[in-house]
């Protein structure tokens, strides 16, 4: 359900995979918080994940109480929860000795060494993730502009990376490298293995460790310490620190903070002081004027009022078809990225008094206009819209006139198409046309019988159609 709406949930669904298999497994037939707990502790060394593991289980048993009333949902605060690592500032030094123990790698003839001491020093020049510098392609590294291409990242977002000309020129002598050493052998990566496949991240994590434990940043042993994602915070820190420089420069230093996007709302603070105030959005005097003033009421918000209106109202009490949730869906990330450009705010900043008759009936414009849609297009996106705003308004009566005014908005008039007809003798001349001497000609005969005479069937649902008995008399 949650994928439908374009969550990706890629390491929630094969955990829940194996909890099922778990289940199974012990010929349990219902959730229980007994069976969960014994499942997410099933790891006796990996504390981190048991209450993330208990997590997913809890939203899953939310779903299916739904429908067998004998399903236990496990309570929260069960287990502790996710502790946030501590972000390690790297110092010069220790990435030059990183970088010179990359170097070091066996064999002494081979890639490997190159890749890593490549790897590594290009996330702590651009701030990349880890999985978007390994899933550079070769298309995206220009070194003539001296440009990344990231595609695709969180959120779906792309972005370009602007290179330093020592940053080219190590890329260059690395593409020079890989191209002696492997030949055609090499994969569509920039970045590739010993062999030219992709960079696996387990056998990144296994090198840095090795690594770091081989210059002293982590003890023999330890399952905690330096990250290669610090890369990313180092970056973020020193930014900030340039940024507050120049400021401090023109006049006193004001509020401010590197924007690295991240999934959650909690993980969003300057990592590291440097003496400014934290801006995370939820709470004190500093950050609420940093976030654009305060905090909005839950009810109001349109993210919570848009996952309630797929979850419960459309998949839940009206079990709409997966395509109707497809096309709302699009109507929606449209409609968001409009609001993105035309008032400057996110999805989850949105309100209900932002999407006014004004604000839809611009939108709708934006859609013929720029887009170049139909009219009927048009009028579907506004269903949509209509659809949504009814559903608000037995939720949030007291925006009532807001509501009522949008709804107002009317369909655009456009030309329909004249339903065409065949008549008897044309009928005819077509179940005629198939060769019913051959196999596939009597199933073409079958089928126009089927599909034009006689049951008035879709041409869609003839595949999918079972039939169960066939009585010939």
């Amino acid at each position: 359900m949650r994928k439908g709406l374009g969550y990706k949930y890629e390491h929630q669904t094969r955990r829940l995979a194996d909890f099922v298999a778990f289940m199974e497994k012990r010929k349990a037939r219902i959730i229980t918080t007994k069976l969960a707990m014994e499942w997410a502790t099933l790891p006796p060394d990996r504390h981190a994940s048991w209450a993330l593991r208990l997590s997913d289980v809890r939203g899953f048993a939310r779903h299916v109480a739904n429908f067998d009333p004998r399903t236990e949902v496990p309570p929260v605060g069960m287990l502790p929860g996710w502790k946030r690592a501590k972000p390690y500032v790297y110092s010069d030094a220790e990435i030059d000795a990183l970088l010179t123990a990359a170097l070091a790698l066996p064999p002494e003839d081979g890639l490997r060494r190159w890749t890593y001491h490549t790897l590594f020093g290009l996330i702590a020049v651009t701030g990349m993730r880890i999985s978007e510098a390994m899933g550079l392609e070769r298309d995206d590294v220009d070194l003539d502009a001296g440009v990344l291409t990231v595609r695709l990242t969180k959120f779906g977002k792309s972005r370009l990376v602007p290179l330093h000309p020592t940053t080219r020129t190590a890329l260059r002598d690395y593409v020079h490298r890989r191209d002696a050493l492997l030949g055609s052998c090499c994969g569509s990566t920039f970045l590739v293995a010993e062999q030219g496949g992709r960079l696996l991240h387990q056998y990144v994590n296994r090198v840095f460790w090795r690594l770091s434990r081989e210059i002293g940043l982590r003890r023999p042993g330890d399952r905690t310490g330096p990250r290669v994602h610090d890369f990313r915070h180092r970056f973020a820190i020193r930014d900030a620190a340039r940024l507050v420089s120049r400021r401090q420069e023109r006049r006193a230093a004001a509020p401010s903070a590197v924007h690295l996007p991240r999934p959650r709302l909690r993980a969003r603070y300057l990592l590291v002081s440097l003496g400014l105030p934290r801006v995370d959005g939820r709470s004190g005097a500093a950050s609420r004027p940093a976030m654009g003033g305060d905090a909005m009421k839950p009810a109001c918000n349109v993210a919570t009022l848009i996952e309630r209106f797929f979850t419960e109202h459309l998949m839940r009490q009206r079990n709409v078809s997966a395509n109707t949730i497809a096309s709302y869906r699009d109507t929606f990330r449209l409609l968001f990225m409009f609001a993105q450009v035309r008032l400057r705010k996110s999805p989850s900043a949105l309100t209900l008094a932002d999407l006014d008759a004004t604000f839809i009936g611009a939108f709708l414009t934006d859609l013929e206009v720029k887009r170049g849609v139909s009219a009927k297009t048009r009028n579907l996106r506004l269903t949509a819209i209509r659809s949504f705003f009814r559903f608000v308004s037995f939720e949030e009566p007291a925006h009532s006139a807001l509501i009522q005014r949008v709804l107002a908005i009317p369909s655009k008039r456009h030309d329909k198409r004249q339903v065409h007809f065949l008549t008897r003798p044309e009928i005819e001349a077509v179940l005629a046309a198939p060769d019913r001497t051959t196999w596939l000609g009597r199933r073409d005969h079958t089928l126009l019988l089927l599909v034009a005479a006689q049951t008035g069937l879709r041409l869609s649902e003839l595949p999918s159609h079972k039939f169960a008995i066939v009585d010939s008399h």
